[in-house]
């Protein structure tokens, strides 16, 4: 059998994310509008928060070498630059 090719839907698995929003007033039959505003708002801010982790740990790995290669100092200085882009993306309001 041949291999799926993998789409955009699969690769981000999209079922999984977009079927993640559990409204808790709908469970206590209360709803809630704006209750799924909220979880979307804060799961996105999780992913942020994962990102920034991510690329902490890829500048901490370069930085706990005794020599460090020029070519990592210039991709830390990117991925620190990128962390500051997601934190002003998480500050506006």
């Amino acid at each position: 059998m041949a291999d799926k090719k993998l789409n955009y839907k699969q690769y981000l698995k999209l079922d999984k994310i977009l079927s993640s929003q559990r409204l808790l007033s709908e469970r206590n039959k209360n709803h809630s509008h704006d209750e799924m505003l909220f979880i979307i708002i804060h799961q996105t801010y999780e992913l942020w928060f994962k990102q920034i982790i991510y690329e902490l740990d890829s500048i901490i790995n370069y930085f706990s070498s005794t020599l460090i290669d020029e070519k990592h100092i210039s991709l830390s200085v990117s991925r620190l630059e990128r962390i500051i882009e997601i934190q002003k993306l998480l500050l506006i309001k």
